[in-house]
């Protein structure tokens, strides 16, 4: 019989107690961030024979405590900075965020924001005048008991970014965050808390950018987001990961959707070294509907694990997920999805897809579809494909005159239309941009 042995942390992978970020906050974060310091230290790497971490080593994600990001270096990003706030001036967004690790956020909005009640800030500014819609929703779904890493941001994140949309507003135009990790070696914990009030609606564009250029000198990203949904409000989050090669991206993700509430999640992820994305939505009310269309393309020696649940706590509630992953040179993607339906929960629809597409030998996808269903009035179905481009396609196209390489883009752009709708206008260009980018070469 195979049995599967924990260990303890190395004492240099130990959260030090001399560490500022533990001190930050009024008491009540700083006993949060003592248990998860606690919690960490105590806890024990999660064993490889758990379904989770089967196709992925959670050493990578192990920091050295020494590399905590202390500067803030923008230059890098100034592309893309530029790109954003000439949309937020032509009125493609409503707000432009940038968090450089934690340690300098920066804000701009339009008139219209201003005047709405939306509320844009630091976490650190909110304490002062949001503490109450704060320490009530702040760790409340991620937290140091939902895993070891997720205990290591609850410690040491800086600062972060809190959004909150009051009852009955509308933001028209996305929130545009951009995240910036610090180059060579370097470390940040970003943490994001959005709470929408009844009858709410927004978009939120959460885009990571940055890490290493040095090759075996990799930075790492930690990163939380916590969303909580009011009654009969629409949430659409969309966050965007191209970081480096040289950076390992770990990121938890947790939605709270209460009665009518429907959520969009629009996963869009390209960049790092070895990247593990869990996105977790929690349907608590009746009506609750949530949808789940992420898209992936793996480059090179790129390793990419991603995890999605969707928990239906009551009846009458709906998810959806299509996770796409186009694969080329020799990347790596394993996808688990797990629909749990709890007993009290009658009359639920789920419904869950993984779809693989290799553009050459070499490549190798992993899939792993879960069902947890704890009673017999539900409608719930699950599938995945893995395969390479039908021949009969490529050859089809060639008897019009087009040569394999435009071929093959066409058919990549279809496989992965149906999630490209589904994008904030002011994004589609840049993504079509990657998706040609990693289409060079074949």
């Amino acid at each position: 019989m195979n049995t599967t042995t924990m260990t303890k942390p190395e004492n240099d992978c130990l959260i030090p107690d001399n560490l500022t970020q533990l001190s930050m906050g009024p008491n009540w974060l700083k006993e949060i961030r003592k248990t998860a310091k606690e919690s960490y230290n105590n806890s024990p790497l999660p064993p490889r024979g758990l379904a989770l971490w089967k196709y992925t080593d959670p050493a990578d994600f192990v920091i050295n405590y020494d590399n905590i990001s202390q500067h803030v270096e923008t230059k890098n990003h100034v592309d893309i900075l530029k790109l954003e706030q000439n949309h937020l001036e032509q009125g493609q967004l409503s707000a432009l965020v940038t968090d450089n690790s934690g340690l300098e956020i920066n804000i701009s909005t339009s008139d219209l924001i201003k005047k709405s009640g939306v509320i844009i800030s630091s976490l650190s500014n909110a304490f002062d005048g949001y503490e109450s819609v704060v320490k009530k929703h702040l760790t409340k779904s991620v937290n140091h008991e939902t895993g070891k890493f997720e205990a290591l941001n609850t410690a040491l994140w800086n600062d972060g970014i809190f959004i909150y949309i009051p009852d009955n507003t509308s933001v028209e135009q996305p929130i545009h965050l951009i995240r910036a990790s610090e180059k060579t070696g370097s470390t940040c914990f970003p943490r994001l808390l959005i709470v929408t009030g009844k009858n709410s609606e927004v978009t939120i564009i959460d885009e990571y950018v940055g890490g290493s250029k040095s090759s075996g000198n990799l930075s790492q990203t930690n990163s939380v987001v916590e969303i909580f949904c009011g009654c009969d409000s629409k949430c659409r989050y969309v966050p965007l990961q191209h970081q480096t090669a040289e950076s390992n991206v770990y990121l938890t993700h947790r939605a709270k959707i209460e009665q009518n509430s429907n959520m969009l999640t629009i996963p869009l992820i390209f960049g790092g070294n070895v990247s593990k994305h869990n996105f977790g939505i929690y349907m608590i009310g009746q009506g609750a509907k949530s949808n789940i269309y992420g898209m992936l393309f793996g480059t090179e020696y790129q390793h990419f694990d991603n995890h999605t649940l969707h928990s239906h706590k009551v009846g009458n509630t709906n998810s959806d997920i299509d996770f796409k992953v186009v694969l080329r040179d020799k990347a790596l993607s394993a996808y688990t999805g797990l629909i749990r339906i709890d007993k009290q929960a009658p009359m639920c629809e789920a419904y869950q897809v993984n779809r693989n597409l290799m553009l050459n030998r070499g490549t190798r996808a992993e899939t792993i579809p879960e069902l947890e269903i704890l009673n017999e009035e539900v409608m719930c179905s699950h599938g995945a494909t893995i395969g390479p481009i039908d021949p009969e396609m490529i050859y089809y196209l060639s008897c019009r005159g087009i040569d394999k390489k435009q071929a093959t883009k066409m058919i990549v752009s279809g496989f992965v239309s149906t999630t490209l709708k589904e994008i904030p206008e002011d994004l589609k260009d840049r993504i079509m941009d990657i998706v040609d980018n990693q289409l060079e070469g074949l």
